[in-house]
């Protein structure tokens, strides 16, 4: 088993659920990173069960609407385990040298930890307080409160499933060692909430979230092989040929 750190860049936006919604509103991409632990298990000669262990960020950022002045744009806050099953082909340069790539599919395990935002439309505009910047507010499980600066979300999907699909390039400079870069495109299949929105208590907007996450993720990954008794056995191997 290969185990190292990953790190990455992402561009992620969601998806509405009803189409009405999807011609009012433009739901614009926004970026975000990731970072966390991979591990990639070879269960066959070509094939490799890939995961990781990550924290994510996701967002949108939404216009439009019936409001001219109407702008959103939220960072979502999650604990996500990518999973991804890839098989290995071998490529080959001019140069005569090889190098390898892969594709692969598979689940996207995600946890809702929370979020924060900026919101502007009219309402807030009539307001002396925010005249000239967005309101600030962070995301909140539970029933609305009193708080200004806080989107209540009442009946939100914490745990989320969506799907990978994955390309990327594996370079190996020394053995036991795999540097690898990887192209993922996520397809959310769960809703943010499937029946409730988010509502802000010094507006009457309310924010649909019967949307799917969607993404692009590009990470790198620097993997070890932790097979210890293979590299010990290797030791003991040079021990005796020197004694030799």
């Amino acid at each position: 088993m290969y185990v190292g750190p990953v790190v990455g860049g992402q561009l992620s936006w969601t998806r509405f659920d009803d189409p009405d919604l999807r011609n009012t509103y433009d739901a614009n991409p926004v970026p975000g990173y990731m970072a966390g632990l991979s591990a990639s298990l070879k269960v066959r000669k070509r094939f490799f069960l890939n995961a990781a262990l990550v924290y994510s960020t996701k967002g949108r950022k939404l216009e439009g609407g019936e409001d001219p002045l109407f702008r959103n744009r939220t960072r979502y806050d999650f604990i996500e385990i990518p999973v991804i099953y890839a098989v290995d082909f071998i490529g080959q340069l001019g140069s005569g040298k090889t190098f390898k790539y892969f594709f692969g599919a598979g689940p996207n395990i995600s946890y809702w930890m929370g979020g924060k935002g900026t919101l502007y439309n009219t309402d807030l505009h009539e307001n002396a307080s925010y005249s000239v910047e967005d309101m600030k507010y962070r995301v909140s499980f539970g029933e609305l409160s009193g708080d200004e600066q806080v989107m209540a979300v009442s009946d939100p999907n914490r745990l989320q499933l969506g799907l990978n699909v994955a390309t990327g390039l594996v370079l190996e400079p020394r053995p036991r060692e795999r540097f690898v870069i990887t192209l993922r495109y996520e397809l959310g299949h769960s809703f943010l909430s499937r029946t409730g929105s988010g509502a802000f208590a010094p507006t009457v907007y309310e924010e649909n979230l019967q949307a799917r996450n969607k993404g692009l993720r590009l990470s790198v990954s620097w993997l070890t092989d932790l097979r210890l008794e293979d590299r010990k056995r290797g030791k003991s191997t040079s021990r005796v040929r020197g004694k030799r």
